[in-house]
């Protein structure tokens, strides 16, 4: 009986570094992610203010008057459509060629 004690013990001490070693890994993700987000974040405002150089004072709600300015935001929507269409495009070159042959094939 004592025996099988102990390898319970055993064994709940491993669930318990594994579920450990879980969070663990976890908190590394989301830090990675973290910081993922934060560079693209700071590149993306270093670009904007790089072309829009006099907007470096803005305050945080001017900032967002800018960006969401209705003709801005329209121009700026299309525009990403267009960007995310020929990168797909660039990305999926074949899949178009390879629906054809099918369809000759047949």
């Amino acid at each position: 009986m004592k025996n099988i004690d102990e390898k319970i013990l055993m064994t709940e001490e491993e669930i318990k570094q594994l579920q450990n070693k879980r969070k663990k890994l976890i908190s590394q993700q989301k830090q990675e992610e973290r910081k993922k987000r934060d560079r693209r974040i700071y590149e993306k405002g270093a670009v904007f203010e790089s072309i829009f150089s006099t907007s470096k004072d803005f305050t945080k709600d001017e900032f967002y008057q800018l960006i969401t300015f209705p003709n801005i935001k329209e121009a700026i929507n299309q525009k990403i459509k267009k960007i995310i269409e020929r990168r797909e495009e660039r990305e999926n070159p074949n899949t178009e060629n390879q629906e054809e042959e099918t369809d000759t094939e047949e």
